[in-house]
């Protein structure tokens, strides 16, 4: 067998060399990057599978808290409903209260005081009497056509989610 030369020594020294780089850089290359989410109280089958696993018995107690979570909500949603409607139709009667109740002083002031301040201090109360009966129905009528829209723009990012 022929010795070899320090220059070819090193060369095959410095093969083997970056053979093992190479092997380092392979190893280190070699990832995987995973990322799942989910929304909503309950988790995806696989992940609940891993609780049972884990704790058994989880499933249901994760099951059980989002089904009492949604309860709950409907019924604090079911209590807000009623709550606005009842507001809102209470705002529309004391305000039609309001307006006729200045209609009437308006007219009584008329007929108590005939002179020129007797008919404008009556006309200011009828005034102000139509314009809060008019002015509340406008608003509710508003705030209704826009709760309406809030309503139907919710329920179709809620599809286009689902």
């Amino acid at each position: 067998m022929s010795e070899m030369t320090s220059g070819e020594e090193q060369l095959v020294l410095n093969e083997q060399e970056d053979e093992k780089i190479e092997q380092i850089v392979k190893r280190e290359v070699v990832a995987e990057i995973r990322k799942s989410e989910f929304s909503g109280p309950i988790p995806p089958p696989s992940i609940i599978k891993g609780y049972e696993e884990v704790l058994p018995g989880a499933a249901d107690r994760i099951l059980s808290m989002a089904e009492e979570q949604a309860k709950h909500r409907q019924a604090m949603e079911r209590k807000i409903v009623n709550t606005e409607s009842r507001d809102s139709l209470l705002g529309i009667l004391f305000a039609f209260s309001l307006g006729i109740g200045c209609i009437v002083a308006a007219i009584i002031v008329v007929i108590m005081v005939p002179q020129n301040s007797g008919a404008i201090a009556g006309s200011v109360f009828g005034v102000a009497g139509i314009g809060s009966i008019i002015a509340t129905f406008i608003r509710g009528t508003r705030r209704s056509s826009s709760n309406d829209k809030a309503d139907k723009n919710k329920q179709q990012r809620e599809s286009e989610e689902n």
